[in-house]
């Protein structure tokens, strides 16, 4: 069922809802796949992620039944509403809904691309806060809070957090880590897996760096590192 198809993409169909998609175009790619703009036959318009091969695995698809199951914890997420396959092959990827232009990358505030004041600052920060404990009280854990997956409104302070195929049940075993910059020392360690405890840790070191653009652990012990590569950053981490 998951073996690797070779054809352009050019449509998909839904799972649940059976509804053909047209791919009109590629909008972005990471690590795991890419991100495209689709129109459904009923003419709504969708993101989707479809999976590059070695990510398409069986415990991935299990993992986004569940999601689409339960349902997005708050409007801030933009959770998976829908599987989509090719119905020959064995890629899949799933839909949600397309980002709004409005919302910025974390990238655009840290590189003062854009400035928002101190009273937009702490809203997102609020925000934050507020979408990932409506998460966690659902017994999930994020297990990726980063700078690359969160976007904002520069000037009402909304968010969106996106990737949520990261999410899981708290303190499942798991091949996700996250982004090293914000992985708990105990996850960076080896000795714990991500939980909704090191989901806190990655959400004040990424509040952290909304307030002050640094990262609470660099500055002056980073001076003290002679070779900045993996090691050195795991000293300091």
């Amino acid at each position: 069922m998951f073996a690797m198809t070779a054809a352009p993409l050019q449509s998909v169909t839904l799972l649940s809802s059976r509804r053909a998609c047209r791919v009109d175009g590629l909008l972005g790619e990471g690590g795991q796949g890419r991100v495209y703009h689709v129109t459904s036959e009923d003419g709504a318009e969708l993101a989707l992620k479809w999976y590059h091969p070695e990510w398409a695995s069986r415990d991935q698809w299990e993992t986004l039944r569940t999601l689409v199951g339960v349902g997005p914890p708050a409007p801030s997420f933009l959770w998976p509403i829908d599987l989509a396959t090719t119905g020959g092959g064995g890629q899949f990827g799933y839909v949600m809904r397309i980002r709004d232009p409005r919302f910025h990358e974390m990238f655009d505030l840290l590189r003062r691309f854009v400035t928002p004041g101190f009273r937009t600052l702490a809203t997102i920060g609020v925000n934050l806060a507020s979408a990932f404990l409506e998460l966690h009280t659902r017994g999930l854990c994020y297990r990726d809070i980063s700078w690359g997956n969160v976007f904002f409104d520069p000037l009402r302070g909304d968010v969106l957090i996106c990737d949520n195929d990261n999410v899981g049940v708290d303190g499942a075993k798991t091949s996700i880590a996250g982004t090293r910059l914000f992985m708990a020392p105990e996850v960076v360690r080896g000795e714990a897996v991500p939980s909704t405890k090191t989901d806190r840790y990655s959400l004040a070191v990424l509040l952290f760096m909304i307030l002050m653009i640094h990262h609470p652990l660099l500055g002056r012990r980073e001076l003290q590192v002679a070779c900045l590569d993996a090691a050195g950053l795991d000293r300091l981490l």
